[in-house]
């Protein structure tokens, strides 16, 4: 099974997230599991590429932001394939993969061949992967 080399690693910290719910008045609770998630909102997704490209965001928040990015894409139906802030987001994905190999390989589903089971985002971000796999290693394991 594919992971991401260790020095690659990211996940969101408890500082970035209070980073990114100050600049745009996310809540935060105590039973929010997957915060970057739960906080996506399709109606502000150019807002939030707007905040990823702006340079005011250091990698960390980028990274965090990002996974909000995606959600927030997969909740608003848009199609990947024909929609500029889709065309966005995986430039970002493709030109920033050092920062979010994490992200890339999470949302290629890669433990499913039926693409019809997984995220909208899962065949692009597979081409991603394909493209870099020098920044994954395989662990020896069999998928789960």
């Amino acid at each position: 099974m594919l992971q991401v080399r260790k020095d690659l690693a990211r996940q969101p910290t408890r500082a970035v997230i209070n980073n990114l719910a100050a600049r745009f008045g996310f809540e935060i609770h105590d039973c929010m599991q997957d915060w970057e998630w739960e906080v996506s909102d399709p109606d502000r997704i150019e807002e939030f590429l707007d905040a990823y490209a702006s340079g005011d965001l250091g990698d960390d928040e980028r990274f965090t932001l990002m996974e909000t990015i995606l959600e927030s894409l997969e909740e608003s139906g848009r199609q990947p394939e024909s929609d500029s802030l889709w065309a966005m987001a995986l430039e970002n994905l493709e030109t920033h993969i050092r920062l979010h190999a994490s992200t890339v390989l999470y949302w290629s589903c890669l433990e499913t061949d039926d693409l019809a089971l997984a995220w909208t985002v899962a065949p692009f971000c597979r081409r991603i992967l394909d493209n870099h796999r020098d920044l994954f290693e395989d662990d020896g394991s069999a998928p789960s």
